[in-house]
């Protein structure tokens, strides 16, 4: 159901003990990812491996842009246990791991996410260098089209993650666009489906679109306070110096009139009282 999400095929070309290097592209914004949060991103289908070079057949995101690089550069997590064993034919697909924040994985992607080639007679070796934030996937284990509506998985997703007091305003705001998304999904799945008739099916839509309105809600709140201050905990002029603030009040009192001063003054000593 994604495939028209994909470039054509490219056949590309590795040296032995080759990387790929998927980033996203410099142009493309956070939000231009969230309609690819439900499947794949890229895919590679072994076309041929010899002792010196693998062959691949590749497909990805518009918006990513894949590099062929013969060392790795920078630091990699390599995990020898997540490595997928490939042949003529089989390929991998890559998926973000569901229950992550997409500003999270956006940000991966940015700094680039790294796979390690190597070939070992006729067998393809796929190694992720990558946070566990981002899946391979066998291209005949893909079983995301298949269990639940993918629009129930999206909304429980999405509820199932832990509130980041964290993020800044942007990520807010692309968390607020995601549940958006996943409501509409879900409004569009309950008229397309016709589950009017399944009272525990339109039971539990109902419920999701309320607890997302809910999330919703508490993120807007969060996104508001952060374009005032700093940080919601403390006050907007948190993160001006003592000695900053010291000098403006100085200033104030001096292009203030003396009566102002003096009611100012009282005012704290009647409070203080």
């Amino acid at each position: 159901m994604f495939e028209s999400l994909l470039t054509q095929p490219q056949l590309i070309e590795l040296p032995q003990d080759g990387y790929l290097v998927l980033t996203l592209s410099d142009s493309a914004s956070d939000h231009s990812l969230l309609q690819t949060t439900g499947g794949h991103i890229a895919e590679w289908v072994v076309v041929e491996s010899t002792y010196d070079r693998v062959s691949l057949l590749a497909r990805i995101h518009p918006f990513l842009k894949l590099d062929i690089q013969s060392t790795c550069i920078g630091e990699a997590n390599s995990n020898t246990a997540d490595q997928i064993h490939r042949t003529f034919g089989q390929g991998v697909r890559l998926f973000n791991a569901i229950g992550y924040s997409p500003a999270i994985c956006v940000s991966l992607l940015r700094q680039g996410l790294v796979i390690k080639i190597s070939c070992e007679q006729a067998s393809v070796h796929f190694v992720p260098l990558f946070d566990k934030k981002w899946q391979l996937v066998e291209l005949e284990r893909d079983y995301r089209m298949f269990g639940a509506p993918k629009e129930l998985r999206r909304a429980n997703a999405i509820l199932a993650r832990g509130p980041d007091l964290l993020l800044d305003a942007e990520k807010l705001l692309l968390e607020i666009s995601e549940i958006e998304m996943v409501r509409n999904e879900l409004r569009v799945f309950a008229n397309e489906r016709q589950i009017h008739e399944h009272r525990t099916l339109l039971s539990e839509v109902t419920n999701l679109d309320t607890q997302l309105l809910r999330r919703k809600q508490l993120i807007s709140r969060q996104y508001h306070q952060s374009l005032e201050r700093v940080n919601w905990q403390y006050a907007a002029n948190y993160g001006d110096d003592i000695e900053v603030l010291q000098r403006k009040i100085e200033s104030y009192q001096l292009l203030s009139p003396p009566e102002l001063n003096a009611m100012v003054e009282q005012m704290f000593v009647d409070e203080n009282e």
